[in-house]
């Protein structure tokens, strides 16, 4: 048997504990973590320029085309494409909402073409050629320069998620501005272990790897990744359909490896346990509710009370502290931008810093505006990490106050709650492993009914290793997104100076103008940066109030809970379920995982 077997009969006992306790919200939660660990799943992201082709190598994998190709860009929404020999084909509509419905292939093909502005992405879900591809989930994307704005934010929160990535160039067109601009932003915003692969559509028969296109687009890769990559060249053209198959097969062979399904057992087993723990929650608040004196149901409402009060004013605390970093750093690239200015005009009429025009020019868009935005980038995340973390210890510091003497309230008064609490506490400011899971559940809450069809909505991705138990996942996702932020944009905006490098040639005050191009680049670069990080200030906020809001409003309903939960269940079947759920946690399972480790 092996381990991804291990989690689905771990799974069904987690149902039947599940199903006889009968909470809904518990009901719900599980229905999601199931169709994880029943079809675990991954992502495989395309990426690459407008009419590169990626839409024609998922096509490649089924018996007919699924998404429509064209010379022209035919991809205008991030559209799912979920393979599973098991299901018939389906087609589905997501609004931004989270709203959905099931459609039919001949309106899905229009909407990939003519999105309405609602509309979040697509999903296809349908059977391939080769059975053991099954599970796989491709994302075709529109090429970046024809992204609306709404797309490009989705895309850049979407791609630290991959599992893989293809990067598809065309062989005819080569290596773009907007790929050089677009695979920077790619390499800051993944982790190292999220592999990007790149792969070269529409060669001519007979191409190599020493071939002079070849070569240049490979150099071009490893000039914005730092990364030597996988390359796959593709024969195709417009009467035959690609042969992909070494491109999917090292795919396969990838997220299949052995380090890869051990990640990937982890995460199951991480998501699995929360669940046993919520479930434990549930029971030992109703043995509590059952122990608890008479006299103790005045006590319990003082604390409830408490509890409400307390929530309030951590979360003004976190309101207040986070626009004070946000207006500081505000401030802060304002002053980064001058003395970037500043830098660059002691540059350009330093003659001892060059020789010539041309020089000047190249070194300005290659070297010395990009070195000195990035200096001034990681000077900026320096300092907002560190304000973020002394804002944090802070707000940590009240919070385990409150709970310290809570806690010893309870202990005092209603002992029969202190396992509860800790075991509330412990579940959502646990380890970060916890905090990560319970964040991404509620990030999926919605109705039974849309639970039950799960499969139009994801459980993002939720990777268990050695780093993310250390260290702080979405402060870290922050800084990663300010710092390609900040290298996509001055790549973007300093692609002026190539294509004003003859009219500047001509100019007698050519030096005034490399200057005013340069300035003009670092102020929207500055402006993009702004937005970026006022945004991602934003999300860290409420992510932070979120985990707040969700731990008293648990506590607040376990105090307040009238025993009307589990009121159909007896005290020796709750020490039955309670010892399943011990044997589930602590034993079932993990013995495998010791194995392998």
């Amino acid at each position: 048997m092996n381990i991804f077997e291990e989690c689905i009969n771990r799974q069904k006992r987690i149902d039947r504990v599940v199903r006889e306790l009968g909470v809904d919200s518990i009901i719900n939660k599980n229905i999601l973590i199931k169709e994880r660990v029943v079809n675990p799943s991954h992502y495989v992201v395309m990426l690459g320029e407008t009419s590169s082709g990626k839409s024609t190598l998922i096509n490649s994998l089924f018996e007919n085309k699924v998404l429509i190709e064209s010379v022209k860009p035919t991809t205008s929404v991030i559209t799912e494409v979920a393979i599973s020999n098991s299901c018939e084909e389906m087609c589905f509509l997501i609004n931004k909402d989270s709203t959905y419905r099931i459609i039919e292939k001949e309106e899905f093909d229009k909407l990939v073409v003519n999105p309405p502005e609602n509309l979040h992405r697509l999903r296809y879900i349908g059977e391939c050629k080769n059975e053991k591809y099954d599970n796989l989930r491709l994302f075709d994307t529109p090429g970046y320069g024809s992204l609306e704005s709404y797309h490009e934010e989705v895309l850049k929160e979407f791609i630290p998620e991959s599992d893989f990535i293809v990067y598809v160039v065309s062989y005819k067109v080569g290596f773009g501005d907007y790929d050089y601009q677009f695979l920077k932003y790619v390499a800051e915003a993944i982790d190292k272990d999220v592999e990007i692969v790149l792969a070269v559509n529409m060669c001519p028969s007979g191409v190599n790897e020493e071939n002079k296109r070849i070569k240049e687009i490979k150099s071009n890769f490893e000039k914005c990744t730092n990364r030597e990559p996988n390359t796959f060249l593709i024969e195709s053209s417009t009467d035959k359909i690609p042969d992909a198959t070494k491109l999917y097969d090292y795919i396969y062979e990838r997220i299949n490896s052995e380090d890869k399904k051990e990640e990937l057992a982890k995460t199951l087993k991480s998501y699995q346990d929360f669940i046993l723990n919520e479930c434990n929650i549930k029971i030992n608040s109703k043995i509590a509710n059952i122990e608890a004196k008479r006299g103790d149901i005045k006590e319990i409402a003082n604390i409830y009370s408490t509890l409400l009060d307390k929530k309030s004013g951590i979360i003004e605390n976190i309101e207040r502290g986070y626009t004070k970093i946000k207006l500081n750093t505000v401030k802060y690239i304002d002053k980064s931008a001058l003395n970037v200015k500043e830098e660059i005009s002691k540059i350009i009429y330093d003659e001892s810093k060059w020789s010539k025009k041309e020089e000047t020019l190249n070194l300005m868009e290659h070297y010395y505006v990009p070195k000195f935005t990035n200096e001034q980038t990681d000077d900026l995340i320096n300092y907002t990490e560190d304000e973020i973390i002394s804002l944090e210890r802070k707000i940590d510091e009240v919070l385990e106050a409150s709970l310290n003497n809570l806690k010893e309230r309870v202990r005092i008064n209603i002992p029969s709650y202190s396992e509860v609490m800790v075991n509330v506490i412990d579940q959502h400011l646990g380890d970060e492993i916890k905090k990560m899971t319970g964040e991404l559940l509620r990030q999926s809450e919605h109705s039974e009914e849309q639970a039950k069809n799960s499969t139009y909505k994801n459980l993002k991705r939720l990777k268990v290793n050695n780093e993310s138990i250390k260290t702080d996942h979405n402060r870290k996702q922050f800084f990663k997104v300010i710092r390609a932020t900040s290298i996509k944009a001055i790549t973007e905006y300093l692609a002026v100076f190539t294509e004003s490098i003859f009219s500047l040639f001509q100019s007698i005050n050519w030096q005034k103008s490399v200057e005013d191009m340069a300035v003009n680049a670092v102020d929207r670069w500055a402006n993009d940066l702004e937005y970026a990080v006022k945004k991602y200030l934003d999300v860290l906020r409420d992510k932070k109030k979120s985990q707040i809001v969700a731990l008293y409003n648990e506590l607040s309903h376990e105090f307040k809970n009238d025993g009307n939960e589990l009121e159909n269940i007896n005290s020796e079947e709750l020490l039955r379920l309670k010892n399943e759920i011990d044997f589930l946690l602590n034993k079932c399972l993990l013995i495998t995982l010791n194995k392998k480790n």
